[in-house]
């Protein structure tokens, strides 16, 4: 089928023998097209690692940095805890000292009959008269035990007044326990 004596490559082979040679031709042209698409995803999936690729590696940075911040107020923290134990103990071993060297005064008194060097009759008169059942040196061995067990001052006070009669505990108690604001 010709028209104005050229042929249609289009159209349908004018003989039987052309084709195959159509055939092949079409084929291959398939085949090229299927090429190019397979060279076209090869490349999107290229693109698609390389973008995933970058996104693991920003993610992967977030995450260290954000471990990093954690990891640096983590520290802040336990340098900060540290710190006050460290200085909770210095205050207990200082208070440790003091009901220590009560209790060796006590010890010294209970030996000798003296306090601070004067017979246990001629106390100071700052210290608390001991009255009833007890007497001075026996309240403030008692006194320096409870304290040792860990009891309050107050505690303390509560029992040395019901225990010993004791109306005025303050000087013994800052005996045991220290002054009242000296942070003993």
């Amino acid at each position: 089928m010709e028209r104005d004596g050229a042929k249609d490559p289009e159209g349908p082979p004018e003989s039987v023998g052309d084709l195959p040679a159509a055939i092949a031709a079409r084929v291959e042209e398939i085949v090229r097209a299927a090429e190019r698409e397979a060279a076209a995803v090869q490349r999107d999936l290229a693109a698609q690692r390389l973008a995933a690729e970058a996104e693991i590696q920003r993610y992967l940075a977030e995450a260290r940095h954000r471990a990093d911040m954690l990891s640096g107020e983590r520290t802040q923290q336990l340098r900060e805890l540290t710190g006050e134990l460290v200085e909770r103990a210095e205050g207990t071993a200082h208070q440790l000292e003091a009901l220590l060297d009560a209790l060796r005064r006590t010890v010294a008194t209970l030996q000798t009959g003296t306090v601070d060097g004067q017979p246990a009759a001629a106390a100071a008169p700052d210290e608390p008269a001991v009255v009833g059942r007890r007497d001075l040196s026996a309240a403030r061995l008692v006194a320096i035990e409870m304290a040792v067990a860990g009891r309050t001052r107050d505690e303390v006070e509560d029992h040395l007044r019901d225990a010993f009669d004791v109306d005025d505990t303050r000087a013994l108690l800052d005996d045991v326990f220290g002054a009242v604001g000296t942070g003993l």
